[in-house]
């Protein structure tokens, strides 16, 4: 029996919400077969961006031990200390079918020799060039970040719209289906012993 009452304007009621189910079905998958496109782009973006920082991380790490080679820790020590900085970024919101993915504008990192804070007098090239090849993966590492939480959002986003679409397709509406189905026939069988009764009544009265 259905869960709700056997009548025509339960019928049309529910005729409604079917109708309201099926687009919410198609819009939900129109959802996810986009941000599956967008799903795709970021993972294809991150593998770039890991390739590059690791490839910028190897470069930076070797002139490093160049540097320690080359330069007393002492001299290492100062120059790390002198180079401190903060660095700030604004940060925005992007929407995305509904989604709302963070952004965020970054300073270069990178400066010459001169702006990083260290005292007058001869410099190191192994210090400044590591120097200046960590200042790019701070770069890369700030990019690589947004990416990968993009790569989240989106991800999460996708699998949050394939609930729903399987919630909706594998139970709500086969249920509300179940409940028309066993309406209209109900309102069938109503219709023909209606029917019946009309006919008994109308021969009994010719009858008589």
């Amino acid at each position: 029996m259905p869960r709700t009452k056997t009548n025509r304007i339960e019928l049309i009621r529910l005729r409604k919400r079917r109708e309201l189910v099926v687009k919410g079905i198609s819009l939900l998958t129109s959802k996810r077969d986009a941000l599956m496109i967008e799903f795709k782009g970021a993972v294809k973006d991150v593998r770039q961006i890991r390739e590059k920082l690791d490839s910028q991380m190897a470069e930076a790490s070797q002139a490093l031990i160049m540097a320690r080679a080359a330069e007393p820790h002492h001299l290492l020590a100062a120059a790390s200390l002198a180079s401190q900085k903060e660095i700030s970024f604004e940060m925005s919101m992007k929407n995305v079918w509904g989604v709302r993915i963070p952004s965020a504008r970054f300073p270069d990192a990178r400066r010459n020799p001169f702006e990083r804070g260290s005292a007058p007098g001869p410099r190191s090239l192994y210090v400044d060039e590591s120097a200046g090849l960590f200042e790019e993966v701070i770069n890369t590492l700030a990019t690589s970040a947004l990416a990968e939480q993009r790569l989240l959002e989106i991800g999460g986003a996708i699998k949050k719209a394939t609930r729903r679409v399987n919630a909706l397709e594998g139970k709500v509406k086969p249920e509300m289906e179940n409940d028309i189905n066993i309406i209209q026939t109900r309102l069938e069988e109503m219709g023909r012993e209606e029917t019946f009764r009309l006919k008994r009544f109308k021969r009994l009265k010719e009858r008589r």
